[in-house]
């Protein structure tokens, strides 16, 4: 996995080392959502089809992704263009996504990258770890361009989702990233 310090170690004091404990910690909160995640989708869409998966991922991914938080480890999803506000990128994310993007244009394979960074009060220090999401092919049923989205899922996508971004990817598409943080033990 790619790491990367600049940022991290521009304010005054060094960040400590994620230890292998945690990082094996935040490894595995990334293996099991995705693969969680995935499967209810693609369970919803060969049951109901894409309104189906919609009705689902908007009733049901974002507490299925909660659980995977726990014990001073938060899991969750960031688009590069959301549907859901509750999966705007912060500041970090943002600029993690913008690397995998830049990594993606120049044709080489993007890689999670994890780096310790200040919490975000500032009061100490969190591994965070982000693991791209490439669009699938499947996908673009509910993320390709307006018209490839079958209408009923587009409408049921509007009416929940007023402000939807999420559109226009192609399959191959940086789509977002699984994001991890987990608090660091304080340094004594």
């Amino acid at each position: 996995s790619g790491v990367l310090t600049g940022a991290a170690c521009a304010r005054t004091a060094v960040p400590p080392v994620a230890d292998a404990g945690t990082i094996a910690r935040a490894q595995a909160a990334a293996d099991s959502l995705g693969p969680d995640l995935m499967g209810m989708l693609l369970r919803e869409l060969e049951r109901g089809g894409p309104e189906s998966a919609v009705a689902v991922c908007a009733d049901s991914a974002q507490a299925r992704t909660a659980r995977h938080s726990h014990d001073g480890l938060v899991v969750r999803r960031v688009g590069t263009r959301v549907r859901n506000p509750a999966n705007a990128p912060d500041a970090v994310e943002r600029r993690l996504l913008a690397h995998f993007q830049a990594e993606q244009d120049a044709g080489r394979p993007m890689q999670q990258v994890t780096e310790v960074t200040r919490t975000t009060d500032g009061a100490g220090w969190e591994l965070r770890l982000m693991r791209p999401v490439v669009l699938l092919d499947r996908c673009t049923t509910c993320h390709g361009s307006v018209d490839q989205i079958p209408p009923a899922a587009r409408a049921l996508i509007t009416a929940r989702y007023p402000e939807d971004q999420a559109v226009g990817y192609a399959a191959g598409d940086l789509r977002g990233a699984v994001s991890v943080r987990v608090t660091m033990p304080a340094v004594r």
